[in-house]
């Protein structure tokens, strides 16, 4: 294992004192990695849809494998008959990452912010066979190619910048 600098626990907080200096990812000996960045000690949320949080987790994964919920839309937190909820170890990581993940995006439709913001980066799609991927979801603005319009007019303001120098 790697060692780390560690720091004496804040009286006053409860919590240890910052002692990394620089971004490393550790491997785990169960597979995976962890992530030690300066500053960072909580995990958030960030562009994760609360309908995509559970393909995070992959304990619910296992326990949808050996039964399945009682709803289709089941959100793994208040509905009866869901085979997720219990007395598993990130169980009360996973609803508090779920009730962040539901005030975000009831907080981005309050605000009206961008489709791609309130749904999230990723599309799930169903194939043949009933196979799920997931795919990025794309900013149809930022792949479009400039329009020829818009090109000679930038084109003729460049000019006319050049004539005055």
């Amino acid at each position: 294992g790697a060692l780390l600098d560690v720091g004496e626990v804040s009286a006053r907080t409860g919590r240890g004192k910052h002692t990394t200096r620089n971004i490393s990812l550790i491997r785990l000996s169960n597979g995976g990695f962890l992530a030690d960045t300066p500053g960072f000690n909580q995990p958030h949320l960030v562009g994760v849809a609360s309908r995509e949080l559970p393909g995070c987790f992959p304990e619910i994964g296992r326990r949808l494998e050996d039964g399945r919920c009682e709803f289709k839309n089941c959100s793994h937190v208040h509905e009866p008959g869901c085979v997720v909820r219990g007395d598993w170890e990130r169980y009360p990581m996973y609803v508090d990452l779920y009730h962040q993940a539901r005030d975000l995006e009831a907080k981005a439709l309050r605000t009206g912010s961008k489709k791609e913001t309130r749904e999230g980066d990723s599309i799930k799609k169903v194939r043949k066979g009933g196979k799920v991927d997931v795919e990025p979801r794309l900013n149809r603005k930022k792949h479009r190619r400039t329009s020829r319009k818009l090109s000679k007019q930038q084109f003729k303001q460049a000019v006319m910048e050049d004539d005055w120098d």
